[in-house]
């Protein structure tokens, strides 16, 4: 099972892949990347969550 910090890690470099805004209407693939690394943020806050509630 992946760690918080490299579902981080991935999230990040999955946002790497997107340019600015300003570059224009986001295609299929980029709001897929976005809301990938925004899953993958989610996942790793809730694994935060979790192992600070086990203690």
């Amino acid at each position: 099972m992946p760690t918080p910090t490299e579902l981080r890690a991935r999230a990040a470099e999955l946002e790497s892949r997107v340019p600015p805004v300003t570059a224009g209407p986001r295609t299929d693939n980029e709001r897929m990347w976005l809301e990938k690394a925004a899953a993958l943020r989610e996942e790793a806050d809730r694994l935060d969550a979790d192992r600070v509630t086990e203690k």
